[in-house]
């Protein structure tokens, strides 16, 4: 992507976040499994408005692996993983450039199911966020939400997300989060 005829090269991302229960770290090819699951999965991609009838078979996979994670010295996608020894993978997270020089675009699934609802949703973004502002990757990390997913939106806003703008469509909404913005939601509430 362009900016005023100047490319507009993503920052170098922190390649492994650790938090308290979880691991982002980038893919690798033994992941492709529960990739695949998860992608076609309707459940799974449904609520992020993913949801276009494909069927990823194993083909698929090679060439997602061959054109978006082989050769890149800087991965963009990641896989997110219990902090476990085995490092069960239950989500993914994934980053791109927005046309806005300092400011990220991305997305994230948690895969399987069974641990919706349980914070680890918030505990990566929040995680992977504390990290960009720390480091001075970005100045704003930005994300498209389904306006009908209103679990998402409030994970979103409780992490200090703000929505931007409605899509002409209404049925999206871009949600971003600023450095100050972060930190002011991790502050606790001071009653007088």
């Amino acid at each position: 992507m362009t900016t005023n005829n100047t490319p507009h090269i993503l920052p170098p991302l922190p390649q492994q976040v650790v938090s308290e229960r979880l691991i982002i770290r980038p893919s690798q090819r033994s992941d492709a499994p529960h990739l695949q699951r998860w992608w076609n999965d309707p459940a799974v991609m449904g609520p992020g408005g993913n949801v276009d009838g494909m069927e990823y078979d194993e083909s698929d996979m090679e060439d997602w692996f061959q054109r978006h994670i082989d050769c890149r010295s800087c991965a963009t996608h990641f896989v997110i993983c219990l902090r476990t020894p085995q490092e069960q993978p239950i989500g993914e997270f994934y980053i791109a450039c927005d046309d806005r020089p300092m400011s990220v675009d991305f997305a994230l699934v948690i895969g399987e199911s069974n641990l919706w609802g349980r914070g680890y949703g918030r505990e990566a973004v929040s995680a992977y966020a504390d990290e960009v502002f720390k480091t001075k990757t970005c100045d704003i990390m930005q994300i498209n939400v389904r306006c009908d997913n209103e679990r998402a939106i409030r994970m979103f806003q409780s992490i200090g997300f703000e929505t931007e703008y409605i899509w002409a469509n209404g049925q999206f909404q871009t949600m971003t989060l600023t450095q100050e913005a972060f930190e002011k939601s991790r502050t606790p509430a001071q009653t007088h």
